[in-house]
């Protein structure tokens, strides 16, 4: 099986193409926009793109299957600037039928939910994106499902809680708890650490990725399924920040103000469908952290 990846050089992607390459029976098409420093293996080839449609059709050339990664991800609320997510999709959509391959895998968000009287949100829930980023991966999920049943392509949809991993070059909350746990400096939570956020370990998700693309025991590589993928649990961000500190042995006490107002929302999807219909138990807090702590140690 040949399987296109978009963003292979991403967070994400660099993650899944450890997990592809280990595969005897998957060779790679490793897309990316500047594929100049990138060296090709014997089952994995770098191709550039710029994601317009007439590029694509030439780098998905060969494919049987495309995951589709790439994208511009944010907080802002500027809907211009999502609106790039919908295009390059539609462009991935059209090329993929060109070059003749059959499935389609896409990255989307637990971003696309917004009722919080429906926590934890089930795949069948209706889609309000919380954010114009939420709603562009609505948007991007719409314009699969349509083409699917136009076309006759598969696909496998993945709604990703927030993912924690080695290589994340974004400095969020979780980078920042954990880069200080491990130097033995004080964790600061500010706020009320009310709010229950999801989270997914990066190696866990590389490998959902991979069943969705290829298939497994419990799985046909040409079915179509929508799956959350999260933790079992959400977390307050102090409960995040005492298992940091308790794997890492973090002699520094957190500091905790809860004079402050929270401004986050509960986010947490329900994980039945991936426990059930791909036969996969993420691993929890403690445990992706552990993971991650001794991750940390190694190169790729």
């Amino acid at each position: 099986m040949k399987i296109a990846l978009t963003g292979a050089s991403g967070f994400i992607g660099t993650e899944l193409l450890v997990v592809m390459n280990r595969r005897d029976d998957v060779s790679v098409i490793a897309l990316t926009r500047d594929a100049s420093g990138c060296e090709d293996t014997e089952r994995c080839e770098w191709r550039g793109t710029d994601y317009s449609e007439d590029s694509l059709k030439e780098a998905l050339r060969g494919a049987d299957t495309v995951i589709h990664l790439a994208g511009v991800r944010g907080t802002e609320n500027d809907p211009e600037k999502f609106a790039v997510n919908e295009q390059m999709t539609a462009n991935i959509l059209d090329a993929t039928a060109h070059c003749g391959a059959k499935r389609i895998v896409f990255a989307s968000t637990m971003s696309v939910y917004n009722d919080d009287g429906l926590i934890p949100w089930k795949e069948d829930a209706p889609l309000k994106g919380r954010s114009c980023y939420g709603d562009s991966k609505a948007e991007c999920e719409k314009l699969i499902t349509d083409f699917a049943e136009r076309t006759g392509i598969t696909y496998g949809i993945v709604r990703i809680a927030q993912v924690l991993g080695k290589g994340e070059k974004r400095r969020g909350m979780m980078n920042v708890f954990l880069d200080t746990a491990r130097d033995h400096g004080t964790i600061r939570v500010m706020g009320k650490s009310i709010a229950k956020k999801q989270y997914i370990y990066v190696k866990d998700l590389a490998e959902i990725l991979m069943i969705l693309a290829a298939g497994n025991e419990n799985l046909s590589d040409d079915e179509n399924i929508i799956v959350n993928a999260g933790m079992p649990q959400a977390y307050t961000n102090l409960e995040v920040a005492r298992i940091v500190n308790e794997v890492y042995k973090n002699p520094a006490p957190i500091e905790y103000e809860d004079s402050y107002p929270e401004a986050g929302r509960p986010f947490l999807m329900d994980i039945t469908r991936l426990k059930t219909a791909l036969g996969y138990e993420p691993l929890d807090m403690r445990e992706a952290v552990m993971a991650f702590r001794d991750a940390d140690t190694q190169p790729y």
